[in-house]
């Protein structure tokens, strides 16, 4: 395995990534940490952050989440088939912390979970997600 194979891809973040602001701060096979600092492009009329900006943070949590082998150590890329998610409060504070946790799967799908908490560490979303395995090109690395 390549020493680029061992980098988290995170260290080479997306231009959505980069557009959006957030950051993944732990990552390890099976589990992540993305946080957000939140400021007015991320907010909608009311001044609340926008739902969007939760489910961005809980994609990316729950894609992730699955993104290491295990046993190797080597990462894959993944998309989203699936995300279902529940809105449970208006984030206070002026960050948001998405936890994604692998809960399952085979060789192509695997099922995940993410939980968003705000800046004052209350629960304020949820999302279960069903994910695949990208098929990685000889164009590009795996990460």
């Amino acid at each position: 395995m390549s020493d680029d194979a061992k980098t988290p891809p995170s260290v080479h973040p997306s231009p959505y990534q980069e557009l959006i602001g957030y950051e993944v701060t732990a990552w390890g096979p099976g589990h992540v940490t993305v946080e957000l600092e939140l400021d007015a492009r991320h907010k909608n009329r009311r001044g609340n952050p926008h739902g969007g900006a939760l489910m961005t943070l809980m994609d990316a949590a729950c894609t992730r989440a699955g993104a290491i082998d295990p046993n190797t150590g080597e990462f894959y890329k993944t998309a989203t088939v699936n995300l279902s998610t529940n809105f449970l409060a208006v984030a206070q504070g002026g960050k948001l912390r998405a936890e994604g946790r692998k809960t399952g799967g085979g060789r192509r799908l695997f099922f995940a979970e993410a939980h968003v908490y705000d800046g004052e560490g209350n629960l304020v979303a949820t999302a279960v997600g069903t994910c695949r395995y990208a098929p990685a090109t000889s164009a590009e690395p795996q990460n």
